[in-house]
């Protein structure tokens, strides 16, 4: 839109807008990182709805599946509710002067349990309500396969795809953060989060609620605790690259000062 700031504006002053999301007090963060769990979590219902249409895995269905999940993160935006994964470009404030190191690390570390608790209390949700059993049963089953096959993966492709993963949703975020009105932002976000979702990448929050839905959902023990502790811990680390390469390549590409400059 027109009185959209240019790409370079908008590199510009996201080193300020990140470093003052990691200022909130922990009270505040915790709740608001606690609402993106459950908003990301809804986005993850949406997806094995789409998952679940009969007739089973298909191209179509991938993409569909992909605008479905691109919900959560559309609410996460409109709301202002406190994401892990978007905060992984907090990297720049930090290496910018504008953000502590421990501040931030101490607010990676609130958001993202703060994510996880959240995203827990939906699939518990989504297990007590009978959600599994829609579709004749057909969620249960795109849950436990989803789920099986994250577990599945190995140490590089988990930390790759985890890269790759927030590499698109902070663009996703970046571009939602330049845009002035809700369609804008949901324009900048339906994009990139529906290719990492049909290109089967890791995200490390959605996976919060993705993996404890298919552990619940399934009838046999294909799906161990210890294996979402290895996809949730890889994945975030790949995550945490994605995103820092994402706000680091784009500030400086478009020429913002560096903290030398500034003194």
């Amino acid at each position: 839109m027109a009185d959209d700031p240019s790409a370079k504006d908008i590199a510009a002053a996201a080193p300020e807008l990140l470093a003052a999301k990691a200022k909130r007090s922990f009270g505040q963060t915790l709740l608001l990182a606690i609402a993106a769990g459950v908003l990301i979590g809804i986005g993850s219902i949406a997806f094995l709805i789409a998952q679940a249409v009969p007739g089973g895995p298909s191209g179509a269905t991938q993409l569909l599946s992909g605008l479905a999940f691109s919900v959560g993160l559309i609410l996460v935006t409109i709301t202002g509710a406190e994401l892990f994964t978007g905060n992984a470009m907090q990297v720049l404030p930090a290496t910018h002067g504008e953000l502590r190191g421990g501040r931030m690390l101490l607010s990676w570390a609130v958001v993202w349990f703060g994510n996880l608790i959240g995203s827990i209390a939906l699939a518990l949700l989504f297990f007590a309500a009978g959600g599994g059993e829609g579709l004749d049963g057909g969620i249960a089953t795109a849950a436990v396969d989803v789920a099986r096959s994250k577990v599945g993966k190995d140490a590089v492709a988990l930390l790759a795809s985890g890269v790759l993963a927030n590499l698109l949703v902070c663009l996703a975020v970046w571009g939602a953060m330049a845009a002035t009105s809700i369609p804008a932002k949901v324009l900048a976000i339906i994009g990139p989060v529906t290719v990492f979702v049909v290109a089967g990448l890791e995200h490390s929050i959605a996976n919060q609620s993705l993996l404890p839905i298919g552990w619940l959902l399934q009838t046999e023990h294909a799906i161990g605790v210890d294996g979402i502790a290895y996809n949730l811990a890889l994945s975030t680390a790949g995550n945490l690259i994605g995103g820092a390469l994402v706000a680091l390549a784009l500030y400086h590409g478009h020429g913002g000062p560096t903290p030398e400059s500034l003194t």
